[in-house]
């Protein structure tokens, strides 16, 4: 039974009269009629009365099948827009996973902001994951976009787009000598004891504390690692030691922790968004586009 039958027999019941439904189907009058008998033959029953001095009336199987034609060919037209969205990646579903430290940059709220945005129906499901279990995931297909800190390497089937680069700031005991520096000198953390993410130990933060360490002219100490950047912090709090973090992190209150800038010093750390190369889902394809669009609006602003 083809849909072009259904709307076809649906304008026959509503207007009663042949001509005036050719002229709103734009067909023939013979193809108009062609097409209601191929309805009744493939349903086997007559659906109008064709009176020759009458106007055409409908038989009670027509009426009793035309509030059934209205209902298919709306789920149809239901259908078709579902499609036609989803292809255009106004609805789906996509996965997103998180470092802890990205919620606090101001650009994964706004990617997912840029998701909800009116006349898009995405469900995002977000969760915080390590760097290198989002890698993992992205590989194998569990997530579909992740925000996490700048590797120089990423597996052959994930590529990332740089969201963010900002400055990398000391934090240090509130109540620590070091605090009544404006700018603290790498020199002056001879003696400190570093706390960093576990995840870092081969990137980034290892690296930032190595190039603090060559300036201030020190072998560098560095605590027992942890999981990440706000337990970093609550160690920091707690007057084990310092940390080198994301310029952003300065939003986390913290009990007992103050950040400063370095003053000779100027590592920085980069946020980037990563996703597989050829990605298939629309959805997925919408959320990329609208973290290409967070990086571009952050590097202009």
């Amino acid at each position: 039974m083809e849909l072009r039958w259904l709307e076809s027999f649906v304008v026959v019941a509503e207007e009663l009269h042949f001509a005036r439904a050719s002229v709103r189907l734009h067909l023939a009058p013979s193809a108009l009629s062609a097409q209601i008998r191929a309805l009744e033959s493939h349903l086997g029953v007559r659906l109008v009365d064709r009176g020759r001095r009458t106007r055409p009336a409908l038989t009670s199987a027509g009426r009793l099948f035309l509030e059934e034609a209205r209902l298919t060919l709306a789920q149809a037209a239901r259908a078709e827009a579902v499609g036609r969205r989803a292809g255009r990646g106004e609805l789906g579903h996509a996965q997103i996973a998180y470092v802890a430290s990205a919620a606090f940059s101001g650009v994964l709220t706004d990617v997912l902001t840029r998701c909800a945005a009116p006349g898009t129906e995405l469900t995002v499901q977000v969760r915080e994951l390590e760097t290198p279990a989002q890698l993992e995931a992205l590989a194998c297909g569990d997530i579909d976009v992740g925000f996490l800190r700048f590797r120089p390497e990423y597996p052959p089937e994930v590529t990332a787009t740089c969201l963010l680069t900002e400055q990398v700031v000391l934090a240090l005991p509130a109540g620590a000598p070091l605090a009544a520096y404006d700018a603290v000198p790498a020199a002056q953390l001879r003696d400190e004891c570093f706390v960093a993410p576990h995840f870092d130990e081969e990137y980034g933060c290892r690296d930032q504390i190595l190039e603090v360490a060559e300036q201030g002219g020190f072998s560098p100490r560095c605590a027992p690692p942890v999981r990440d950047f706000i337990a970093a912090l609550t160690m920091v709090g707690g007057g084990l030691g310092v940390a080198l973090v994301p310029d952003s992190l300065r939003r986390v209150q913290i009990p007992g922790v103050a950040f400063r800038p370095l003053a000779d010093v100027a590592p920085t750390t980069r946020l980037v968004g990563a996703y597989r190369k050829g990605e298939a889902s629309p959805a997925v394809r919408a959320v990329i586009r609208r973290l290409r669009e967070a990086a571009a609006a952050t590097a202009t602003a």
